[in-house]
C-alpha cells in the first residue's frame, strides 16, 4: 500500500514538471487565460474566418436592345409593331430588302422581342434546296380594252383585278434586268417573284395598264414588231421613248410576227433572207430610235426550234421568250424561257395557277426526307442568355447535318458564331462543314461530267443540282446545268381515240391550259387535231409534278 502511494506521488510530479515545459497538449480552455501577476492579460483569441471563394456573376440577360453582327449576320430583336420591311431598314438601311427577312426566315410578322436574324446579303443565287428549286414565273398580256373582246384582248376591270392580287399577295414584279441576272445565276429573288411583259404594242397600254402599274410601282416588259408599230392601235417610237424613260423594258418581237421556224420546201437562201429581215431589222430600229439595240426577243406565237435559237444567239440576243406555260428555274435554257399567256376568260384562281413558285424535287439531304425546315421559334424568353440563344442555332444546326442539310447546318454554325463568337467548338464545326461541303461538291460535279459524256441526263442533272444544294454559287455546276442539259423528264404517250391536246394535258397535269407545252414540245399548234396511234412527248414542266399514271 505504501508502495503505490508513493508510485502516485512521483508520477504525479513528473506529470506536473512536463506541464510547466510545455511538453503536453491541451484541450483548449473555454475560460480566458488568467495572467500572472505583473503581467498584462493577453487579448481572447478571435476565431479564423472561412476561407472565401469568389462566385461567378450569373450569366447577363439578353437586353431588347441587344444586336450581334458578323460578315454574314445581324441578330436582332424585333420591336411591336416590327414588319421584314421596318426590320431592313433599320438594319440594312434598305426598305426594299424586307424580302430578304422574310425569305430567309420564313415568317412575315413578328412578336416584341421576338430573337430576328438578318442575312446581310444574297445567299442563294440559283434558288437551288434540298428540297427542289425556286421557279420564276412570266405572265404575258396582249391587248386591253374597256371590255373583254375574245381570248387575247382582256378588260381594264379584269387587269387590274390581277394586278391587286399579286399585290396583296405580296409579289415582286421584276424587271428584266433583274431577271435575266437571276437566269444567269448571279441575283437572288423574292421568292414571291414574277415578270409581267406584254406583246405585240398595243397602244392600249398607255391607257389601262400603265396606271395601274406605276399605282403598285410595278415594272413591266413590253414586247414589240416593229411593221405593227405606228399603226392606229399601235404605239408608236416616241410613245416607247417615253415608257422607256418611266422605266419600262422595250424589247424586240420580230419584224412582221411571223412563225420564225422554216417553212415547207423554204430553200436554204430564202430562209436566210427572211430570217435576216426578222431578227436584224429590229436590232437597227431600236438602235436608231431609242439608243440601243434590243437585248432580248420573244417568239411570235412561242414558236422556235434549235434552229431558230440559234439564227437568234448569232444574231447577238442575249435570250429569247417563249409562250410555254411554265415558270422558270434560274438555270433555264435562255432562248427556251417560258411566258404563260393570260387570256380573257381566266378566273383569278385559274390566273393564279400560272404562279408558280417552287419546283418539289428531293435533291439533297437523307433519303425520302426532302422537306423543308420550320421557321424559328416564334419567341424568345424573358431569362435568355447569349449562350442559349446562340445554342438554339447549335441545335438548329445538329438536326440539320443529321438529315443531310449540310448548307443549312453551316448557316446556323455561323449565326450562332455571330451571337457567340468565342465559342471554338463552334467555330471548330464551322470550318470541319466548310471543308465537308468543299470536298463533296467537288465529288459531285466530278461524277456529273462522266455522267453527262456517257449521255446519262437525268443522272448527271441530279449531281448538278445536288452541287448547287450544298455551294449555290458554284459556276461550274450552274453552266453545265444551263447549257447541257434540256429537258427534265419526257414521258412518252401513245395517242387513243378521241384525245386532244387538252385531254392529254388533264390526263398528266390536271390542267387543259398545259395542253400549249405538250403542243411547243411536240411542234404542234395548239388546236391540232390527233391521230389515233401517234406517239406524243410529254414534258415535265418546273413546278408542276406529273400526276400518277
Amino acid at each position: 500500500m505504501k508502495r503505490l502511494c508513493l508510485s502516485r506521488a512521483v508520477l504525479f510530479g513528473f506529470l506536473s514538471t512536463l506541464a510547466a515545459c510545455g511538453t503536453v497538449s491541451r484541450a483548449p480552455s473555454t475560460q480566458p487565460p488568467v495572467a500572472r501577476p505583473g503581467q498584462v492579460p493577453p487579448a481572447p483569441a478571435q476565431p479564423t474566418p472561412p476561407v472565401a471563394v469568389p462566385t461567378p456573376p450569373p450569366p447577363e440577360l439578353l437586353k431588347p436592345t441587344a444586336t450581334f453582327e458578323s460578315a454574314d449576320f445581324i441578330v436582332a430583336f424585333a420591336r411591336a409593331g416590327d414588319t421584314p420591311e421596318t426590320l431592313a431598314a433599320r438594319h440594312l438601311k434598305d426598305l426594299g430588302k424586307g424580302w430578304m427577312i422574310r425569305d430567309f426566315l420564313n415568317v412575315s410578322t413578328f412578336a416584341d422581342g421576338q430573337e430576328v436574324v438578318i442575312p446581310k446579303r444574297e445567299w442563294n443565287p440559283t434558288g437551288v434546296f434540298p428540297w427542289g428549286y425556286q421557279v420564276v414565273p412570266i405572265l404575258v398580256y396582249h391587248n386591253i380594252g374597256p371590255e373583254t373582246k375574245g381570248r387575247l384582248l382582256i378588260s381594264a376591270k379584269l387587269f387590274d383585278e390581277q394586278m391587286r392580287y399579286l399585290k396583296a399577295e405580296g409579289y415582286h414584279a421584276l424587271s428584266l434586268k433583274e431577271f435575266l441576272e437571276y437566269s444567269a445565276g448571279k441575283r437572288q429573288l423574292a421568292k414571291k417573284s414574277v415578270l409581267i411583259a406584254f406583246d405585240d404594242g398595243y397602244k392600249s397600254f398607255i391607257r389601262y395598264a400603265r396606271p395601274v402599274l406605276k399605282e403598285f410601282g410595278y415594272p413591266a416588259t413590253l414586247f414589240v414588231y416593229t411593221d405593227f408599230l405606228g399603226g392606229g392601235s399601235a404605239l408608236n417610237w416616241q410613245e416607247l421613248r417615253t415608257l422607256a424613260e418611266e422605266g419600262f423594258d422595250i424589247q424586240a418581237h420580230s419584224k412582221t410576227h411571223s412563225d420564225l421556224r422554216r417553212k415547207a420546201n423554204e430553200s436554204d437562201a430564202q430562209f436566210s433572207k427572211r430570217m435576216e429581215a426578222e431578227l436584224s431589222v429590229p436590232l437597227a430600229l431600236f438602235k436608231k430610235n431609242l439608243g440601243h439595240p434590243s437585248e432580248t426577243i420573244a417568239y411570235p406565237y412561242g414558236a422556235a426550234d434549235e434552229e431558230v435559237a440559234q439564227l437568234t444567239t448569232r444574231n447577238g440576243y442575249r435570250a429569247a421568250f417563249t409562250v410555254r406555260r411554265q415558270s422558270n428555274p434560274s438555270f433555264v435554257s435562255l432562248f427556251k424561257i417560258g411566258r404563260s399567256q393570260v387570256y380573257s376568260e381566266m378566273s383569278l384562281q385559274e390566273f393564279a395557277k400560272n404562279l408558280t413558285l417552287l419546283h418539289d424535287e428531293p435533291i439533297g439531304g437523307s433519303p425520302g426526307d426532302g422537306k423543308a425546315p420550320s421557321a424559328l421559334a416564334t419567341s424568345v424568353a424573358a431569362s435568355t442568355t447569349q449562350v442559349a440563344l446562340a445554342k438554339r442555332h447549335v441545335d438548329r444546326a445538329d438536326s440539320f447535318e443529321t438529315r443531310g442539310y449540310l448548307r443549312q447546318a453551316l448557316d446556323e454554325r455561323r449565326i450562332a458564331a455571330t451571337i457567340d463568337p468565342g465559342d471554338t467548338t463552334n467555330q471548330q464545326a464551322v470550318t470541319r462543314l466548310e471543308a465537308e461541303i468543299k470536298r463533296r461538291t467537288a465529288d459531285l460535279t466530278e461524277e456529273a461530267r462522266r455522267l453527262l459524256e456517257r449521255g446519262s441526263l437525268a443522272e448527271g442533272r441530279r449531281r448538278l443540282l445536288n452541287t448547287l444544294a450544298l455551294d449555290p454559287q458554284n459556276r461550274i455546276a450552274f453552266e453545265a446545268l444551263q447549257r447541257e442539259v434540256r429537258e427534265i423528264t419526257l414521258i412518252t404517250h401513245t395517242v387513243r381515240s378521241g384525245e386532244t391536246l387538252a385531254s392529254i394535258a388533264e390526263l398528266y397535269y390536271g390542267d387543259a391550259l398545259h395542253a400549249e407545252v405538250i403542243a411547243e414540245t411536240n411542234q404542234l399548234t395548239p388546236n391540232a387535231r390527233l391521230t389515233a396511234g401517234r406517239t406524243l412527248r410529254i414534258p415535265e414542266i418546273p413546278g408542276v409534278s406529273l400526276l400518277p399514271r
